[in-house]
């Protein structure tokens, strides 16, 4: 039982240093690795992810926070839309094929890890003129679809969410970041509400995840705020595109 705990532990560690660092949430790390090398079902794995990164992204946030690197106008704006998103997908778990989830992110994935690593914006700027006036009804439809296929496939939004922040309102990297680490925590846990309600939560994994996370995302949090935007858009690129292949590969092997 300890060598399966200390796993739980390491998954959390991994995923809040990562989840911390890049402004994702940690799930992509939670549930591939709950999966494969915890070998956890995917609808219990699911689950624990999602209430994992709400610790996740308190924990992390806080750093963005202190130095003013969070956007609290569009986590307003974007958050109840996304937090209606989570509500949806964790409703419809059980609906929607796995597959075709997976396809879907998979192609959304690839294509904003290309936008993000082509895209020139403001780097180094807090104070700026952005485009959240222009585009704020896209941005809205994102992030509510964001919220439904994060709930669905357990990674949180931030791999929607900064590319979105960055490449379309132009926020500086580091602030878009900081902005969906925020927002991540509002809309997971209203999809970690709904797994509880629906007794999908299994807290004896959660726990030692949970504990893990909370010093990988403070460490991670910290680390990206002093990190240069060259080397996360490069680190966010192979993450996101690793993704999409897994997601893929994993979707086309089930139906072949």
């Amino acid at each position: 039982m300890m060598p399966e705990m200390l796993l739980f532990v390491l998954c959390g560690l991994l995923a809040g240093l990562l989840g911390g660092y890049l402004g994702l949430g940690g799930g992509i790390v939670m549930v591939p690795f709950l999966t494969v090398v915890a070998g956890l079902n995917i609808k219990v794995a699911v689950p624990v992810s999602v209430t994992a990164i709400v610790v996740n992204s308190l924990a992390s946030s806080n750093e963005y926070l202190k130095k003013g690197m969070v956007d609290l106008e569009l986590v307003v704006a974007l958050s109840v839309f996304s937090i209606l998103g989570n509500i949806t997908g964790s409703n419809l778990i059980d609906a929607v094929p796995g597959n075709v989830i997976r396809l879907i992110l998979a192609v959304i994935l690839a294509y904003t890890a290309l936008s993000l690593l082509t895209k020139k914006g403001p780097e180094k700027r807090v104070g700026f003129e952005d485009n959240r006036r222009r585009y704020l009804m896209v941005c809205v439809v994102i992030a509510f679809l964001a919220g439904v296929l994060s709930a669905l496939v357990g990674i949180g939004g931030g791999v929607i969410l900064v590319p979105l922040l960055y490449t379309i309102i132009g926020l500086p990297l580091t602030t878009a970041r900081g902005t969906s680490s925020l927002m991540i925590g509002f809309s997971s846990a209203a999809a970690a509400a709904v797994y509880l309600l629906n007794e999908r939560t299994d807290f004896a994994v959660v726990a030692p995840v949970a504990a893990g996370i909370i010093v990988g995302a403070k460490l991670g949090g910290f680390l990206g705020t002093m990190a240069k935007p060259v080397a996360v858009k490069i680190l966010f690129f192979l993450v996101m595109l690793y993704l999409a292949y897994k997601l893929s590969y994993d979707a086309l092997a089930g139906v072949i």
